[in-house]
Parts: structure tokens; sequence; C-alpha cells
């Protein structure tokens, strides 16, 4: 069942659908399930092709490849944590074990640890990540897939995924493991894309290309590998063994503005050259991971003290900063949102 749709399971029911350019680095196919629906990039990536758009520099703000702003983002989550903990709090036991799977740089989790007397863990594909993690924060973290972990049944009390399922290569072997390593009645908080707003623009650019005559694809910055609609999500959650306790759309503007509803950004819109497209190669660095690291390190920790701003900081700044956001969530009901947020707990 390896080629299998992840949603319905039917086997041999994926065809092609869009061609897009993944990070300018990869060339590849969206498929859709003729049968559910479902889009995922097929053929699935391989381990050598998924470190060619997530590599180290992934984190490097002078490199053109990957996300370049994690800097931005320390204090935001700070903010995220401070009211995540609040709702943790009211959830599982104080001295109860959390695991952040896609941890990054470790900024939520560092924020959690401050936050909450939780035991504190954290899991990332890159070993830079896990790297900086642990030397800046002193966190837990280990670095491979969920899979490779091997963490012990049962093991923990709330997992957090955050910007995630999108991005691994097989959504249901994932979750099941998510949650063969949750206890009984144990939370899973986790975000990811609404895929229709993520999908749209890019099949608008794609036509828009082919009707002009230009050899150029769309250009997918964020790496994502799925596109789940909230029907697809909640019936995985449900064969995975989870209960969905509350759902919302997030970030609606931008989800309005991705389906077309209102403008778009224009420099939200990018395509690439086909014969611009290469695939790089890699070689080991000639000084070795620990000096590459090293640099990679100061040099995010300084853009990091560079943008720091005191009043971010602040719970009155968090606050107002939350209730800004309110009209920018609904309801599960609604599927306009750019992304959806769901708790569930392991029945």
């Amino acid at each position: 069942m390896a080629d299998a749709c992840d949603i319905c399971k039917a086997a041999d029911s994926m065809s092609p659908l869009l061609e897009v350019s993944l990070l300018g680095v990869l060339t590849v196919w969206v498929h859709q399930c003729e049968s559910c629906g479902f889009r995922q990039i097929r053929p699935r990536l391989t381990r050598e092709e998924l470190a060619l758009i997530y590599p180290d520099e992934y984190f490097d703000s002078a490199e053109d490849i990957g996300y370049c702003d994690y800097d931005r983002q320390a204090q935001r989550y700070e903010r995220v944590a401070y009211f995540l903990a609040k709702r943790i709090r009211r959830l599982i036991p104080p001295q109860g074990r959390l695991l952040e799977i896609g941890c990054a740089l470790g900024f939520l989790l560092h924020a959690l640890k401050r936050y909450t007397s939780l035991y504190v863990q954290g899991l990332d594909v890159s070993p830079f990540a896990a790297y900086f993690a642990r030397k800046m924060y002193g966190l837990d973290v280990a670095c491979g897939t969920l899979q490779e972990a091997h963490y012990p049944s049962e093991h923990f009390d709330f997992i957090i995924q955050k910007d995630l399922l999108e991005h691994v290569t097989h959504p249901r072997e994932h979750l099941l493991e998510s949650s063969r390593i949750l206890r009984q009645g144990g939370y899973l908080w986790l975000i990811t894309p609404n895929g229709e707003a993520n999908l749209r623009p890019l099949q608008d650019l794609g036509r828009a290309s082919r009707d002009a005559g230009r050899d150029e694809l769309p250009l997918m910055e964020q790496g994502h590998l799925s596109f789940f609609t909230k029907d697809h999500l909640l019936g995985l959650f449900s064969e995975t063994g989870f209960e969905c306790v509350s759902m919302r759309n997030i970030s609606i503007r931008r989800g309005l503005r991705a389906l077309g509803i209102l403008p778009r950004k224009r420099k939200t819109l990018k395509t690439i050259k086909r014969q611009d497209i290469v695939r790089p190669d890699r070689p080991e660095l000639p000084h070795g991971k620990e000096d590459h690291f090293q640099r990679l390190f100061e040099q995010v920790s300084r853009e990091m003290e560079k943008r720091y701003n005191p009043v971010r900081s602040w719970p009155l700044y968090f606050y107002q900063r939350q209730l800004s956001q309110v009209l920018d969530r609904l309801p599960a009901f609604f599927t306009i949102g750019l992304d959806f947020e769901f708790l569930l707990r392991k029945e």
C-alpha cells in the first residue's frame, strides 16, 4: 500500500494535477486522488531529496533556499507559548511530559519550558536546528524523524506539531506513531495549512504561465508535500486514534487572499524558469559540520539580538496582540483560513 492514497487508502488512484518547483531545486508533480480528492506530491520524496530542500542553509539568511526569517520568530513564539501554556496547564498534570515534533531552533519549546513545569523534549530533522536548540537553550532536542526516534509507547502527555504534517512524506504513518507515543487521554496540538488555500495560488500561476506560453513553473517556497482539506484531516485523525476536541480556522485575511477572494499580494506569487531549476550538489563541508554550525549559530544569534525588542516580551503586549487577532480566526465550520488549528485527544 506504499503508493495508496494516505486518506482513503485507494490503490493506484493518484493522477497528475500540477507541476511545480520545490524551493527552486526540484521539479515535482502534485497528484490528486481520483477517489477522495486528496492532493500530494508523488512520487514521495526520497531521503536524499528531502536533504536538498531542508539543508543546513535553510536557516541561513544569506542563502536563497529555505525560510530565512527565523530570527524574527523568537519573540513571536514567546507570545504563542504564553497563551498555549495556560491551555496546557488546564489539560495535563504539571509534571507531565511534552514533545514538540519539528521544533526547529527551539523557540517555542524554550518559552514553554519557562512558562510551565513540564519536562519538555524536541525533535527535528535538521542537524543544525537540533545543535542550535541544545547550545542556545540547553534543550533536550534529538535529530531525526519521528519513526527514527523510537520513543516509548504512551510516553508523552502533550505533543505539539506546528506546521509539520504537510512536510512529512507519509502522514498516516506519522500520525499513527504520534498516537502510539501519546498516553491514553493525552493531547496533540496541531496546526497545518488549508490545502485549498495553499494550492490555489500555485494553480492560478501555472495556468497563467501556460496561457502566456512561458516555460515557467510555480515556485513552492515552503516545501509542502501534502495538501489537506478539513474533511481529509478529520477522517485521518479519527482513523489514527484521535478525537477532535476543538478546531479553528486561523489567518483569515491571508486565507482570503490565497483563495482569490481578496486581492493577492504580488510579491508572494513567484514562478521560476524551467532552465533555472538546478539540482544542487552539496558536498561535505571541508572543515566539518562543527565549524559550519558554529558560524550559523553565531549569525542567527546576532540577528536575534539585533531584532530583539523588550516591549514585545511584556504580557501587556501579548494580550494586545492576542486581541488584535480575534477577528483573524473563525470556528470550525468555515474553511477560508490559511491554516487549520486542532486540539486532538487520544481516544
